[in-house]
Parts: structure tokens; sequence; C-alpha cells
């Protein structure tokens, strides 16, 4: 940002005035007279040092004449004049610039190293007829292949430059440069015989995409973003409420709607996502919709010219550069009409996509009628089929309500915590209603916000009388969650899961889960949760992401969560240890809720000890191994997933999950090891390793503590006795599993069982 701001500074040096440490105040041009007649003109060559070459025309249209005192005939060519400053800055990347003396007082770091150290190294240039020839005082070795790099992409820099300005001299009939191009910077093998190495060969083997066309179609459509047609909606419904947050960060004023319409014209359904926003001019609507993975609110232009977007910390949903190109999933004509905000409507512009991604866009001028008249931007875009099919927009072919109605409550919910108003019409032209608005959901009531979230559930008749005693639960036990600036980021509650008790006879019982939004809008989504979360995108696909609050805060909740569901009516043995599990999973401490099932019912950790006490051998059975159900009166009810035979568990026997699920991301919060075990060797493909496993998951769920209990009851080092922890299962060799007799005698089952005992193999024979 120092970097972009520095040439809008450089315009006002002239006419600015400076203070000498003596107090003494001066300015760069002293003569007042050369001052005010050119102090304005030197400050926009200086300035225009950033622009490009082709913009330098625009800056610098004439030749003005002369200075009064100075002779008639002297003329001031400031195109010319901008040229000569440029260039010259450019090629000056010799050793004059980076003194070797001075290199051990600043000791650069990283590029600016890399630069000093070719510059270090370049001879002063030499012109050759019509080009310009660098060499170097040293041969570069292997190890400095990056300066020479470095140097090689410089040069191309330079050359570039040279034949820009010579063909700018050309187009508007002034005198050209004797110097056009640079020796060698054709490739990397020619500029070698200038600039020479030693011991290798610099040859350009950078990866390349060659077949754009595949990549954007793959990388921006169902490759990405998997079959689902509503991902371009909401990609669209983002772009649009990053430009409003954007305009309203660096202008102020009103938080204006994004407005999504639907209708049908000539045969032909059409969708238009339009916004109120910052808006983009002609330049920037071609660079931004036709550079795939260069993301707008990042790029250097965008910095340039909206400076308070950084220093009030602006961020956009929209981060990698691809959002956009995820409507040819729905379309393969699309229009895109914007107009850049303070703009005059004339400056409205439009680009057309007629053939897909495969197709050449075409810039059009913008009707008078279809001008904009504020800051915005419109994409419109001719379906490819009814939106009432299973390709669709709607993707379903099951007509419930009208199409209009339909999308109506699948924007209620794909943008329930949109912080922007979202609007629907189902015309071109018609007033849209008001079907989201901004934040609400921080504030709705809970049963309002819990039917916005789950609509599409609470339709479907064989999930909404679950869903109906799901919002129950919600509106009695949900809390919210705060980020680290205290902002409510989540409101949700730990699914109970026994709501079904209630509504006899169902066969089918959902798995809830709560959504998490990223920029409002719906992205990922947490298990055994009922609720939603604002977060951050892991990918680009934003199918991946991690709820914003911070650590205490989800620990916090967690607790809450983990205790009313302990309490719950609805609770079973399985959800409380579920409970349980998460709880443990953020550090949570919950000495009330089960560490696993025993055959009288739920392990506490206050009941461990004593349990432990009693047994010379624990057996640890996974909880993937049988189904875990319960009687009338709470009691569990153990069946084996092969046949269902149900289990009589022998006393010393413990289910637990030997595989939990950890909270947070890797990215976010690396999970814990147990360090005891941190001397483990590597795990290998088939053989078991204890340590390796106490090492990996010995600080995770309900498992280790249960090593604890038996360790503190047998009077035994922790580390020694999960050391002896022996899996016994089914090998190729042989069947070491264990036999479980079944409740009703008639037989046993054999089971993956993992044991732990008090008396080491040797000392027990």
């Amino acid at each position: 940002m120092l970097r972009l701001r520095h040439a809008r500074q450089a315009e006002r040096l002239v006419t600015q005035e400076f203070e000498a440490s003596s107090g003494q105040r001066f300015r760069l041009l002293e003569n007042t007279e050369l001052r005010t007649a050119f102090g304005a003109i030197i400050g926009k060559i200086a300035h225009s040092h950033r622009l490009s070459v082709e913009e330098l025309p625009t800056h610098f249209p004439n030749v003005l004449g002369s200075y009064p005192k100075h002779p008639p005939s002297w003329e001031i060519d400031t195109l010319k004049i901008a040229c000569i400053l440029r260039l010259a800055d450019a090629i000056h990347i010799d050793s004059r610039r980076a003194p070797t003396y001075l290199h051990a007082f600043r000791k650069p770091l990283g590029d600016s190293e890399d630069h000093w150290y070719f510059q270090e190294r370049l001879t002063r240039p030499r012109r050759s007829e019509d080009r310009l020839t660098y060499t170097s005082s040293q041969d570069f070795s292997a190890v400095e292949a990056q300066a020479w790099w470095l140097a090689f992409e410089t040069i191309r820099m330079i050359d570039n430059e040279l034949h820009q300005v010579d063909a700018l001299c050309v187009e508007f009939n002034r005198p050209r440069f004797l110097v056009t191009a640079v020796s060698g910077a054709e490739s990397p093998h020619r500029l070698s015989r200038y600039i020479r190495t030693a011991d290798w060969d610099p040859i350009d083997a950078r990866v390349k995409v060659t077949q754009v066309e595949s990549v954007v179609s793959n990388l921006g459509g169902k490759e990405l973003y998997g079959d689902s047609s509503s991902v371009a909606l909401r990609e669209l419904i983002a772009n649009a409420a990053d430009s409003i947050r954007a305009r309203v960060t660096q202008f102020g004023g009103s938080n204006n709607s994004v407005v999504v319409r639907l209708w049908q014209a000539g045969g032909d359904y059409w969708l238009s996502v339009s916004d109120s926003g910052i808006g983009m001019d002609e330049n920037r609507l071609v660079n931004s919709l036709t550079d795939f993975g260069k993301s707008t609110w990042t790029s250097p232009e965008m910095l340039t010219e909206y400076p308070g977007l950084v220093s009030k910390k602006y961020r956009a949903t929209g981060k990698f550069g691809i959002g956009f190109f995820s409507v040819f999933m729905l379309s393969d004509y699309v229009e895109v009409t914007s107009l850049k905000y303070l703009d005059a409507s004339d400056k409205t512009a439009r680009l057309i996509f007629k053939g897909g991604i495969g197709g050449r866009p075409m810039l059009q001028r913008v009707p008078a009628e279809d001008r904009l008249h504020a800051g915005g931007a419109t994409v419109k875009i001719k379906l490819r089929c009814d939106p009432l099919t299973r390709s669709g927009l709607l993707e379903t072919d099951v007509l419930r309500i009208s199409r209009s109605e339909m999308l109506k409550k699948n924007i209620s919910s794909l943008c329930a915590l949109s912080d922007t108003d979202i609007a629907f019409s189902d015309s071109e032209n018609g007033m849209p209603e008001l079907v989201v608005a901004a934040d609400s959901w921080k504030t709705a009531e809970a049963s309002d916000l819990f039917r916005a979230v789950y609509a599409e559930e609470l339709q479907v008749p064989f999930l909404a009388p679950m869903y109906r005693e799901y919002e129950k639960n919600f509106v009695t036990n949900s809390r919210v969650i705060l980020s680290d600036d205290g902002d409510i980021v989540g409101r949700a509650v730990l699914a109970a899961g026994l709501e079904e008790a209630s509504i006899a006879d169902l066969w089918w019982w959902p798995s809830p889960s709560a959504p998490i939004f990223v920029g409002g809008l719906r992205a990922d989504i947490l298990y055994s949760i009922l609720g939603v979360f604002v977060g951050e995108p892991g990918k680009a696909d934003r199918k991946t992401a991690f709820p914003s609050a911070n650590a205490q805060s989800l620990r916090n909740w967690a607790e809450t969560q983990a205790t009313s569901t302990a309490n719950s009516s609805y609770a079973s043995t399985a959800t409380r240890y579920t409970a349980a599990q998460f709880a443990r999973s953020v550090g949570v401490d919950v000495p009330t809720l089960p560490l696993g099932y025993t055959r009288d019912g739920e392990l506490t950790p206050l009941k461990a000890d004593q349990w432990a006490q009693q047994c010379e051998v624990v057996y640890i059975i996974s909880s993937a191994e049988i189904y875990a159900f319960h009687n009338e009166d709470g009691t569990p009810i153990y069946i084996d997933r092969t046949r269902g035979r149900e289990l009589d568990l022998p006393g010393n026997a413990v289910i637990v999950d030997l595989y939990p699920m950890f909270f947070f991301p890797e990215e976010v919060f690396p999970r814990p090891k147990d360090s005891r075990f941190a001397g483990a060797a590597p795990l290998v493909d088939g053989v078991w390793n204890p340590e390796a496993w106490w090492y990996g998951l010995g600080k995770i769920g309900s498992a280790p503590m249960i090593l604890e209990a038996v360790a503190r009851a047998w009077d035994i080092d922790a580390v020694s006795l999960g050391k002896r922890l022996e899996r016994h299962i089914l090998t190729p060799e042989a069947d070491e599993r264990i036999s479980i007799e079944t409740k009703d005698g008639s037989g046993s089952v054999k089971l993956e069982v993992y044991s732990m005992w008090k008396s080491s193999i040797a000392e027990a024979g």
C-alpha cells in the first residue's frame, strides 16, 4: 500500500514546504515563479510513474507553450518528458543503484536482497544500435539462480517498457527514442550470453496453463462446486453484497438491497442479480471478469483507488477471483452491466458472454434506456433450462408452490445471515419484496430464525415432524457465540437426539446439522448441532468453513450445551456421550457426562476409578462395532452390526469412540498431541502401534480419560499402561477377536477389541 501511495505523494512534493533541523523552511523548487508555473505539471509527471504507458496520452494530451521568460520557440512536451522519466528510472538497475558498501549497513532481506544482489553485479548498460545491453561482472552460480531469474524478469520489464514507449511515439507522431529493446530479453538462454551463469542453464520451465478454457470450465464449475446449481446464485449474491459493503465502507451512505429477479420472457427463463455498490468502469469490468483467479478486492488497482477499504479493514467474501465463473453452470448467455460509483450514467459499461465460457466476450455500448443512474452492477443470465428441473436453479422437478415462491424460500435459507438486505421480484422491472433484512438473524426470535434456516426441511413431509421437534429444542436451549471483538457470530444448540420419541414409529430420523455462512451465505455445516454460525472460508469453493468465534466463546457455549443436553428430557446415553465428546474436543471438562458405556449404562469420570478397580483386564470396544439403543427406562441395549443380535457385555468392557472428531480444523487450532508418547515410532500400515495411537489421539475425547482412570486405579504409570494396549482383530493369519455372549444365551459374537491388563503379559504368563 505504501508503494501504491508513493506516486500520489510524489505529485505534492514540488509544492510542499519542508522544515530543516534548524527550523528553516524550504521547498524543492525555490524559484517561486517557476514553481507557480510548472509545479502542478511537474507533480503530475512524477505521479505518472505508476500509470501504464497506455494511460499516458489521456493524462498528457497536449504539448504546452513555453514559459513567458523563455524563448517563444520552446515548447513543453509533457508526454515525452513522462516517457523519459519512466524509462530513465526503469533502466537504472546496475551497481550504481546497489553500492556494495551500503549492503553491509542496510542488510536487505528476501526479495530486496535478491534485487540488491543482481544489481550489484550488473555493469553500466551499453547501447548497441537500437538495443540496450546489460552485462555482469561475475557469473551467477546455481546457488545464486534466484537472483539471476529476478534479473531476467526485470530486464523483461524494461524491454516491455521500451517497446510500449516506442509504439506510443509512433502513434502520436513523436520522435522515437534511439533504444527500443534490451539484448537477450527474448529468452533466458539469450540473456545468459550477456549475464552469464556458471554450471547451470537457465531454462524457463515454469508451470504453464495452455488450455485456459478447460481450466476455467472445470475449476469454475462442477469440478469445483459439485452439482449444486444454487452455488451460482450464492456466488452472484456474494459478489453483489461485497460491492455494496465496499461502497458503504469507502463512501458511507445507506446499505441498499441486493435484488434477485426471476422472470419468463419469449419462452426462456431469466435470472438477474443487481446491487447498488461500488461498481466498475469499463477497464475494471473487462479485467475483473476475464482474469480467472484474480480477486478484484486485493488488486493493486482497487487498493490505490479506494485506500479506505484497507484503512477500515474491509473484508470481502470473494477472495479467490473465481466465483463469477460459476454462473456458467446455469447459462451460456451472460451480460454484466455496471457503472462506477459517482460516474455519470453515460459511463455505464456492459460485457456480454454469448457463447458461455468458450465464447469471446463483447464490450457493448449501452443504449440510453438501459444505462444505470447510480453506482452498481447487474448480472443478467438466460437460464439454460427451466428452474423447475433436477439440473435447474431450483434443483427439483416437484412443484409445491410457484417457482418464484420456491426461489424466495431458497434465498431466505441460503442468505439467512446476510449483513445486506436481499430483495426479490418475479418480473424484470417490478418492485422487489424484502426477503432477508440485514443482520436480522442476530435479534430475530429463535423460532423465526429456525424456520428461515430450515425452511426446506420443514416443507418435506417425512422431515417436517422431526424438525418441528428440533425447533422446540432450539427455542429452549440455543445460545449465542461471540467473536474476538464481541460480535454475535453464532446462535446454536447441541442436538439432543431423542426428539423422535414424541413421534410414533417414524422410520427415518435425520442427522441434524447447523450451516456455516460465509459472507452471509450458506457454505459448510457442523453435524449434531442446530442453528447458524458465521464463518471463514477454508477453500476457494467455500464448501469448507469454520466458525469465526473465538475459542473461549466456543468452549463456554459447548459447556452450556453439554449441560443442557445432559439434563434434557430428550437425551439418551448415546446423545449424552456425543455431547461429552464434543465438549471435550474443545477442552471443556464435563464430569457428569459419560466417558463411554458399560453393561450398567454410562461410565462417567466420577465412576471410572471405582469401575476400573474391580477389573483385572479392561476391554475397550469401538463404538463403530455395535449399535447402542435404549429401553423406555433409559437403560442401554447393545446390538451387533452384522446380524442384529443383542449382546450381553461383560462387566469389564467399555464402549468408546476410539477415533473421535476434533472440532477445530488444523489450520485454525492444531490437534493437540500427547507429548508423553512423542517418541513413538511412526505408524506402519498393518502394524499395531499403541504409542503412536496415544500420541495422535491421547488428548482428544474420552478414551484417554479412561486410560488415566485405569492407571490410577491400578497404580500404574499411564505411559507404561498405554504401551500395553493390545488389539484383537481378524488378520490373514488368525482370528484374534474377542467373543461376546448374546443376551439370550444362544451364542456369541466376535468383535474387534482392545485390551489393557493389570499385570503385564509376562507376569500373567
